[in-house]
């Protein structure tokens, strides 16, 4: 039992993807993830840290020259605060317990830069913006800090789906030369110099009266992209007292369009295009998504079946999964399930079972395969999820529409070396995600051994 009263990493158990460092906090143990020499693209539902070394050892190594440079390791920072997390930047001392020359010089440019710059790190929170072409963004209360990585030429700074009305903008670097800024179009564009203050990250701060209001691209959420009967398709937006305006063929949404108040139930395929208005206008970019209705795969018509799957067994070492038809197992049989316990060894070896998987409604399922390390699903000869190469427990799912009766199923595994993982489920209309039941799978009778 873990101490209720302490911090803890996610590396104190099972369930830590690989070197991302993500996990499941529902399932895995741990109060925040541990990015390891990468940034998560987005921020992450959960506190986190990205740990990362100046160059390419922990430790330190006479012979690694491979330094980070100080731009890069400033970005990072600012990128890191701009997603939520925060930044673990190892030291590798020497044998003497001396910081190296190139690890002191790259700290003190840090050091210098949040000198200037360190109240737009300190204390704040992630970006409100969805994405910023220029550079990352973060937010203390009612403030909002712009990192211009790219400094614009024309001296006009877009800043897209800022709604609130700024008190005073201003550069961090000097608090005393007051910025214009305008609004137009669901967007701010700030006048800055025509020469960035600082080469690297140049900060621009925004003061309201209260919390920004940012608003992004509204959101399209379905359980598929595709369907066979109908689909509920249902849109959102970040912020209150607005309408979302959509279309179904894919043209601009206008202020004549329909109003989003319930779900769009579609019966045929559709672009679905919405945007956020508030007060006859466009506050936001419209965004889109297509959805299409499609016929089922149409149900094998074998009947001569027998409950259970038919495993083979292999022994190797491979980094992608292997092709089976040309090597021999080790051993071969039936399994009731997606059962993986026959194995010799508990590393280097592969698994492959097929036989037939029975669905009882016609519609579009997922399918969830989650493993360490590689795998594959095949229904048919149509690849559904592909969660091939050596990784961690990682989950990937797939889907396709199936006819009711039963459908070829064909799920490859390896595991070269570390933890083990795999586990393969499956979710449709009505029904929640669980692992394939032994009742829902079959093999050929004339296939038995």
């Amino acid at each position: 039992v873990f101490q209720p009263n302490i911090i803890i990493n996610n590396r104190v158990g099972k369930g830590r993807a690989g070197m991302t460092g993500t996990y499941d906090p529902e399932t895995a143990s741990g109060d925040f993830g541990t990015p390891e020499q990468e940034i998560p693209a987005t921020g992450l539902s959960y506190d986190w840290e990205t740990c990362m070394t100046m160059n390419d050892h922990w430790g330190y190594n006479k012979n690694d020259h491979n330094w980070k440079s100080r731009e890069d390791l400033i970005r990072k920072l600012v990128d890191i605060a701009s997603k939520g997390g925060n930044f673990l930047l190892n030291v590798g001392p020497t044998a003497e317990g001396l910081f190296p020359q190139p690890s002191i010089d790259r700290l003190k440019a840090m050091g210098e830069w949040m000198r200037i710059n360190g109240e737009s790190i300190y204390g704040t929170t992630a970006s409100l913006f969805s994405n910023l072409g220029w550079g990352r963004s973060t937010t203390k209360q009612n403030k909002l800090f712009l990192h211009v990585f790219d400094w614009p030429e024309d001296g006009r700074l877009e800043v897209p789906g800022l709604v609130s009305q700024a008190e005073s903008v201003y550069l961090l670097s000097d608090t005393q030369m007051r910025l214009n800024i305008e609004y137009a179009h669901g967007s701010a564009v700030i006048s800055v110099p025509g020469k960035a203050p600082d080469p690297i990250a140049s900060v621009v701060v925004l003061e309201f009266k209260d919390e920004p209001e940012v608003v992004r691209e509204p959101k399209i959420m379905a359980d598929t992209d595709i369907f066979c009967d109908w689909l509920d398709v249902t849109l959102s937006s970040n912020i209150g007292n607005v309408q979302i305006r959509y279309t179904l063929d894919g043209s601009q949404p206008t202020n004549e369009s329909p109003i989003y108040r319930r779900p769009i139930r579609l019966d045929k395929t559709a672009k679905v295009t919405c945007q956020v208005f508030r007060d006859g206008r466009a506050i936001s970019a419209a965004v889109g998504q297509t959805f299409k209705k499609v016929a089922p795969r149409p149900a094998d018509s074998t009947v001569e079946l027998a409950p259970g799957l038919l495993y083979e067994y292999y022994h190797g070492t491979w980094d992608w999964l292997p092709d089976f038809n040309k090597l021999e197992p080790v051993s071969s049989g039936e399994v009731a399930s997606f059962d993986i316990s026959q194995r010799e060894r508990k590393e280097y070896f592969a698994f492959r079972f097929t036989g037939y998987i029975k669905v009882l409604k016609d519609g579009v399922y997922k399918f969830y395969v989650a493993s360490d390390d590689g795998s594959r699903l095949y229904i048919g000869r149509d690849l559904v999820v592909d969660n091939n190469g050596l990784h961690g427990s990682e989950e990937v799912i797939g889907r396709i529409a199936l006819g009711a009766g039963v459908h070829p199923i064909s799920v490859g595994f390896f595991q070269k070396s570390g933890g083990v993982d795999f586990e393969v489920s499956y979710s449709g209309r009505n029904m929640e995600k669980q692992p394939i039941p032994a009742s829902s799978l079959f093999h050929l009778k004339s296939s038995q051994n």
